[in-house]
């Protein structure tokens, strides 16, 4: 009976290990937070409305160098702030945020100079390409991160180990009464 017990114990631990070793669900749908931050990445406004608790969410999620190198966290405020001012019927503005500022000066594109000015006409010298950089897409997560599952199997190996070296042990003094 005892025999049995330890078995069932062994196996309800090696199950709870191989469940919290798994990657979260995949159907799991992103956080309201990366809407704002997509919203403000566009052009450096929060446009759009979003419920207070994905502003809270998105204040502790911001990432370090957008924390550092830019508006970020004072545009959720401000986009706070306003959505507070809304939702108790007082005017607030519905686009908040300083936008990115526009880029002047000359610079080098492939080797040419070029001017970079603040008019809407943009022009590439001949033989140029210019190309953006791509807005961060938050909007998917693949699970857990790589190292997290690594180390999660290899913790289920030393347990594994673990047991089998009990067993042999348990097996030797069985076969060997002293």
């Amino acid at each position: 009976m005892v025999r049995v017990k330890r078995l069932l114990l062994l196996t309800a631990v090696l199950a709870g290990l191989f469940v919290v070793s798994l990657p979260g669900t995949a159907g799991a749908a992103a956080p309201c937070r990366n809407k704002i931050f997509n919203d403000w990445y566009q052009d450096g406004k929060v446009a759009s409305t979003y419920p207070i608790a994905c502003y809270r969410d998105a204040l502790k999620h911001i990432p370090v160098d957008a924390g550092i190198y830019s508006s970020l966290t004072d545009d959720i405020r401000a986009a706070m702030r306003a959505a507070v001012r809304r939702s108790e019927g007082l005017s607030a503005p519905t686009v908040v945020g300083k936008g990115f500022p526009a880029s002047s000066g000359s610079g080098s594109v492939k080797g040419k100079v070029v001017q970079i000015s603040n008019s809407e006409k943009k022009e590439t010298p001949k033989g140029a390409t210019v190309s953006a950089a791509p807005i961060a897409d938050t909007s998917s997560s693949s699970g857990m991160p790589l190292p997290i599952l690594v180390l999660g199997a290899i913790a289920l190996l030393l347990v594994a180990a673990g047991a089998v070296g009990l067993g042999v042990r348990h097996a030797r003094g069985r076969a060997n009464p002293s």
